[in-house]
């Protein structure tokens, strides 16, 4: 009986000390045009200041949309892809890849604006200014997130985006 205890204990040592291996924290990795990148709730504005309706949603407009910036296949430091849906009501969408400075929180170009494929061109677009604030905005539930601004010219007509980073919090999204 005596063996068999020493084995059982052998055992429980062997399996305690195994299960003392440590591993250090995994290193986090972001996309060259991080902190820029991501999804952001927005409201866009025509050159009168005045909320450009977005779709209709049970007979009624809306005024919020989503804008994204993400980076490059190649992850280049000084170009993200900008992207603003466009649909039934307001046909000022784009999507291009333009210029930024990630250390500034800032982007600018002019491009030509894609079809949802990637591929066509369907005219061009300029993005005259783009800026990103971190922690610049205070959303409707009274939190803090990044703010954003661009001002952009399609097809001779300039508009304005402004919003902060999508939080996922429901009352922050007032449409």
């Amino acid at each position: 009986m005596k063996p068999i205890k020493y084995l059982f204990f052998m055992m429980f040592a062997l399996v305690a000390l195994a299960s003392c291996d440590t591993y250090g924290d995994y290193d986090q990795e972001f996309s060259p045009t991080y902190p820029l990148g991501g999804q952001y709730y927005v409201k866009v504005y025509d050159s009168n200041n005045q909320e450009m309706p977005m779709h209709t949603a049970s007979g009624s407009n809306v005024y919020g949309t989503y804008l994204y910036l993400y980076n490059t296949a190649d992850n280049d430091k000084d170009k993200l892809w900008i992207k603003l849906p466009s649909d039934i009501l307001f046909d000022a969408g784009i999507l291009g890849k333009i210029s930024c400075d990630v250390n500034a929180r800032t982007f600018s170009g002019t491009t030509g604006n894609l079809e949802a494929d990637g591929n066509t061109a369907v005219g061009e677009f300029t993005v005259t200014s783009g800026l990103m604030t971190e922690q610049g905005a205070t959303t409707p539930s009274n939190g803090k997130a990044d703010a954003i601004e661009v001002k952009y010219t399609l097809n001779g007509k300039t508009y304005t985006v402004k919003g902060f980073r999508w939080t996922g919090w429901p009352e922050d999204e007032v449409w």
